[in-house]
């Protein structure tokens, strides 16, 4: 084929696709007065039936017509002849080449400056799955994929309000991955949305393939150890993020989704608080604040207590200390200290590992693991009830991020008991309390207390019907939810 122009115009896609991975098919359409045609699309992202079937048979075996007197030969080619509904007519060949790279099927015709793109991406993707991570038994079995239109669809089905607003973005120079923040307009704030927007348009990096990597290139306070954006992997959740004035960002190839501005309270709910009755959810959140204050507590006053205040223990728990540490070889600092190594070594061996066996090595291994140190006289049994209570308590913080967090700061606080005694755990949650309220997310104090309508829904959840507003730590521009509706039917006033 020597058409000149149709060459120009396949070599300008293939330098921008990359020639390697590019497929070209020229053929002819129409019988009287021939148009020189061509198709280009990336091996691997498109259906080839598809493209057999309803792009080239048609064009080319079932045009008998003189085409060139058309006046808008494309649009008329998709109208009569190109049985899909996923056609678009482009000029711009940008956009060309963007939807190319997306699973796209490009027809070039040799007599028009426009191109007809139609859709025929196809690709292994993996099934709508329960969340591994996060699994509710009263919520639903649906969880994100590594799809960003499966993911939008989702938040789509669960949100239909017509104010629901998805902005698309690109991320990295190189692999070019889709983003998109959605929102809900009328009652997100437009000046945490701008610098959201403001940040990853800011963004000048080769990839971005991970929510993981996105949060760090757009945070605030990138040494703090506490994470500064919410992520899950449940629609529910996300839905419930942007009916309270977050924002979301989904990111392609990848099931996890982050919200900001997101604050410290986030990352101790669940979204099976607010699908029990008030008085369960309540106490299981008053179960969770426990566990974390004994996390950041426990190891730290217990070394205290007997290494610097041992007469603030009760009489009767001194003789039993005192007489199981007899003949230990550590000091009650290092035995503290080695045996939360050893637990974060078990925990993250069981990570690594496939879930079939994960489990049986952290069992079996912190079995062997204490039971051989209690043999050799490494640890006392108090010291390790201790540890293994604080092990405990940590796996009952809901969010995998925030309980890493509290594991790692605990341990300075160990280090503060040990040379200060009490007054090292009282330093150390001088700074942590001091660190919480100096840092903040897009402009929202990452741990506020000062809303009293808040505590609604912080150490206790109170019954759904009396939380009218969104939360007041996240200014929005509509700040009602819902109505008191229940003074309709409810029995006494009082309730």
């Amino acid at each position: 084929m020597n058409d000149i122009n149709l060459k120009n115009k396949i070599n300008e896609i293939l330098k921008n696709i990359g020639n390697r991975h590019a497929v070209v098919k020229f053929f002819i359409v129409g019988k009287v007065k021939p148009i020189n045609a061509a198709i280009v699309y990336l091996e691997g992202l498109t259906e080839k039936n598809i493209i057999d079937r309803d792009v080239l048979s048609p064009l080319m075996l079932r045009v008998d017509e003189d085409l060139s007197l058309v006046v808008n030969l494309p649009e008329y080619l998709c109208e009569k002849y190109i049985s899909m509904s996923n056609t678009i007519v482009e000029k711009d060949i940008n956009k060309v080449i963007y939807f190319v790279k997306r699973g796209c099927t490009v027809i070039v015709l040799s007599n028009s400056s426009q191109f007809i793109l139609i859709d025929t991406s196809s690709w292994m993707r993996r099934a709508i799955d329960e969340p591994p991570n996060e699994v509710a038994i009263r919520g639903s079995r649906e969880g994100f994929t590594e799809n960003l239109e499966s993911n939008l669809s989702m938040i789509k089905r669960k949100i239909k309000d017509k104010n629901l607003s998805i902005e698309k973005y690109l991320v990295g120079s190189r692999g070019q991955t889709d983003l998109a923040i959605v929102y809900i307009e009328d009652i997100i704030n437009k000046d945490v949305l701008n610098e959201i927007k403001k940040r990853i348009k800011a963004i000048d990096a080769d990839s971005v393939l991970a929510t993981g990597v996105l949060e760090q290139f757009i945070e605030d306070y990138t040494y703090s150890p506490f994470p500064q954006s919410f992520g899950t992997e449940r629609p529910d959740i996300i839905a419930a993020a942007l009916l309270e004035g977050r924002a979301a960002i989904v990111l392609d190839g990848t099931p996890y989704v982050i919200t900001y501005p997101s604050t410290m309270i986030d990352f101790f709910q669940t979204v099976e608080d607010y699908y029990e009755r008030t008085l369960i959810s309540s106490f299981v959140r008053i179960i969770r604040f426990t566990a974390v204050t004994l996390v950041y507590t426990l190891p730290s006053l217990y070394l205290a207590l007997i290494k610097f205040n041992s007469e603030l223990i009760p009489i009767k728990f001194v003789i039993p200390i005192v007489q199981s540490r007899r003949g230990i070889a550590l000091t009650p600092f290092m035995e503290i200290l080695s045996m939360l190594f050893v637990i974060e070594l078990l925990r993250e061996s069981g990570l690594r590992l496939p879930s079939r066996i994960s489990q049986t090595v952290s069992v079996v291994g912190g079995f062997i693991i204490g039971n051989a140190a209690l043999q050799a006289k490494l640890v006392s049994p108090a010291t390790l009830l201790i540890v293994g209570i604080t092990a405990v308590c940590s796996f009952s913080i809901p969010n995998y991020e925030m309980a890493q967090s509290v594991r790692i700061i605990a341990i300075p606080v160990l280090i503060l008991a040990n040379i200060f005694g009490v007054l090292g755990v009282t330093i150390g949650w001088y700074f942590i309390v001091l660190h919480l309220f100096s840092i903040d997310s897009f402009g929202v104090p990452y741990l506020n207390l000062n809303n009293k309508g808040d505590f609604k829904d912080i150490f206790l959840r109170y019954p759904l019907w009396k939380m009218n507003k969104r939360p007041a730590s996240i200014s929005t521009n509509n700040p009602v939810r819902q109505k008191n509706f229940r003074k309709i039917f409810r029995r006494s006033k009082n309730e």
